[in-house]
């Protein structure tokens, strides 16, 4: 019996997310995605040409392996830049599921809630699937959910 993760279209066999950001080289991330049994993969579309071996490389790879590829919006720090980034993700062909992160420090990464909601709106309505990154906030949870998150 498998326990599926079902986000819009998508149903995935395994729950567990991973980022491509963190290893030193494309072998070690290729490696690392591989021994998690992943099927989620999150990429900076911000830092694309910042990744191990290459975004390009990378993002081929990840395609051939049959990953589901989740780009995000890391580094944004307005709704507007977000949205851009969004629809640069959706033009390279790799949107359609988006997680939207909208930082509101550097310092600690928290989430600048009203540029996420604001975000989040618009790119619903434009079609993606948005998996908004926030903190512990349930009034915050509900207004994501009523704009249309996933």
């Amino acid at each position: 019996m498998t326990d599926e993760l079902k986000i819009g279209g998508h149903t995935l066999s395994s729950r567990l997310i991973v980022g491509t950001g963190k290893y030193k080289d494309a072998e070690q991330t290729k490696a690392a995605l591989e021994a998690s049994g992943t099927r989620l993969v999150t990429v900076a579309v911000r830092r694309l040409s910042q990744l191990p071996g290459g975004g390009d490389s990378l993002i081929r790879w990840l395609r051939e392996h049959d990953y589901t590829l989740l780009p995000n919006t890391a580094g944004c720090y307005t709704a507007e830049d977000a949205i851009l980034t969004c629809r640069l993700a959706r033009e390279l062909g790799i949107a359609g599921l988006v997680k939207v992160e909208v930082l509101g420090d550097p310092k600690t990464l928290f989430p600048d809630v009203i540029q996420t909601l604001e975000a989040s709106e618009t790119l619903v309505k434009e079609g993606f699937t948005v998996l908004p990154y926030t903190n512990d906030d349930p009034i915050m949870a509900k207004k994501l959910e009523d704009v249309g998150c996933a």
